[in-house]
């Protein structure tokens, strides 16, 4: 089979690699939900369709970021369609664990393996592995703002309380400027956690999703 040039084949390929997985994990992080997969989804989707020795992954540069208090890497990823070498490179980081006792760094190494899977994944999505998962949200109806489509009750006269205290929800003003009305924090608890919450029962929801998902943050290879 001539694979070289033709099109039919790296679409197939790209198809292979850009397929949605039967299993991915969820964290919420500054209020906002994310979809992710793990290292070892992302090899195996690697192997599986370039081969073990269709590609490789090679860590170029590395370091700590003290303000950050984050361990990072620049990654390169090499992949081998049918003969044509595509070569991408991403930046990944992981935050340093520390000692809650001392302050002191428990495994700088075990960082910077974390930073490397995040590296490695951000440079399988530009192949596409994975892709799919960042994808922004479109507005509903395609006409309206982000905002407006998020504010189902915005003209029902609905009076929306938060299902855990009872108070009716307040207008919600963030440091940055940014303003929630009401019927979009609610749209939000909705959505999340499927029910109505004040700004501070959504944000214990959040933090509790996140305690609970947090092993399966950063899974290594």
């Amino acid at each position: 089979m001539d694979t070289n040039g033709n099109g039919t084949y790296f679409a197939d390929v790209y198809a292979k690699l850009a397929a949605p997985f039967d299993n991915t994990f969820k964290d919420v992080r500054g209020g906002v939900e994310l979809e992710y997969i793990t290292g070892e989804q992302c090899v195996s989707r690697l192997n599986e369709t370039l081969g073990v020795a269709g590609w490789s992954f090679t860590i170029k540069e590395h370091g700590l970021n003290a303000e950050a208090d984050e361990a990072w890497v620049l990654g390169e990823i090499s992949a081998n369609f049918g003969g044509t070498i595509v070569v991408r490179q991403q930046f990944g980081s992981q935050k340093i664990k520390r000692s809650r006792a001392s302050g002191i760094p428990l495994d700088i190494g075990f960082d910077l393996k974390g930073a490397a899977t995040d590296a490695l994944k951000k440079c399988g999505m530009l192949l596409g592995v994975g892709l799919y998962l960042s994808k922004k949200e479109v507005p509903l109806g395609g006409q309206r703002s982000a905002t407006e489509a998020i504010q189902p009750d915005a003209e029902g006269g609905e009076t929306l309380t938060c299902a855990d205290c009872g108070p009716e929800l307040k207008e919600t003003r963030f440091r940055d400027g940014t303003v929630w009305p009401p019927a979009q924090l609610a749209a939000y608890g909705r959505r999340k956690h499927s029910r109505v919450l004040c700004m501070d029962h959504y944000r214990a929801a959040n933090e509790t999703r996140r305690k609970s998902e947090r092993a399966l943050e950063e899974v290594p290879f």
